[in-house]
């Protein structure tokens, strides 16, 4: 993904029952929700990102017109319990962007990718605390590829996640929550991220999701790396074909950021329980 002063992102985001709890993926990185699956069981998912931006967010936060951003990405997330409480992640990812002249740059290749473990630290009837840590892999275009390439290095990545099994009215749903740091080595700034998940069960096969993911940079003294933020809106939905099978249709929104793309996108997903 690109990181430079516009730092591209992508997320996307899926729920499924796992032991009569929900199980929130997020791929803005190998993070699960806060429920993890029984041991030896878990879950395959195969998703695709299409985004694009025209606009970016200045160092003050105001609208500006940017060369034409386009990305088309393919993610591979897997899911498995080692124990009950004790979970392990595999996302490797793939990505074909790119940015119209006069920039002109094209990367097609390892987009993010990231392995990570999490680890469940207390739970009731309701409630569940977990904490992850992730690596996030390196990628590398050339000179041809400018920042759509991503990070040269691995980077690191802790959360702390919180999840609550709630209801509205006659409707069972969960919030989940989400706050981490990342580790970004080199001259690009470490961020902070806060995510937040609504999901409500409108019928027993129909779940509604509406989330926030907001990112924000460490302080920089690179001026090729200034400090940037950025904040996403997505709404989905999450159909069961069957017991195993789950399919996710959606789109997200950047509402506003700093040194960032104001990317609009959309996400296609389908999951299978094993």
């Amino acid at each position: 993904m690109a990181r430079n002063i516009f730092a591209a992102r992508f997320v996307a985001a899926g729920v499924l029952t796992l032991s009569s709890a929900p199980f929130l993926l997020t791929a803005g990185g190998a993070h699960a929700g806060a429920w993890t699956p029984e041991a030896g069981h878990g879950e395959i998912i195969v998703a695709t990102f299409f985004e694009q931006a025209s606009q970016s967010f200045d160092a003050a936060g105001r609208f500006t017109p940017t060369p034409l951003y386009r990305s088309a990405q393919a993610n591979l997330y897997v899911a498995y319990g080692v124990s009950d409480w004790l979970t392990a992640i595999l996302r490797p990812g793939v990505q074909s962007s790119s940015i119209a002249a006069p920039d002109s740059q094209k990367y097609t290749g390892l987009g993010d990718s990231e392995v990570a473990a999490q680890a469940r630290l207390w739970r009731d009837d309701q409630t569940v605390v977990s904490v992850l840590a992730g690596v996030r892999a390196p990628t590398s275009g050339g000179a041809a590829a400018g920042s759509l390439a991503g990070p040269n290095r691995p980077e690191y990545d802790l959360r702390l996640l919180l999840g609550r099994n709630v209801s509205w009215g006659a409707f069972p749903g969960f919030v989940d929550l989400a706050a981490g740091y990342r580790l970004v080595p080199g001259p690009a700034p470490d961020e902070g991220h806060v995510d937040a998940t609504v999901g409500l069960y409108l019928a027993p096969r129909l779940l509604v999701l509406a989330q926030s993911f907001n990112t924000i940079s460490a302080g920089s003294s690179d001026p090729s790396y200034p400090r940037w933020a950025q904040a996403k809106a997505q709404f989905s939905l999450v159909y069961s074909l069957d017991a195993e099978w789950r399919a996710q249709a959606g789109g997200y929104v950047t509402l506003a950021g700093r040194n960032s793309y104001r990317e609009n996108g959309a996400l296609l997903a389908l999951w299978r329980r094993f």
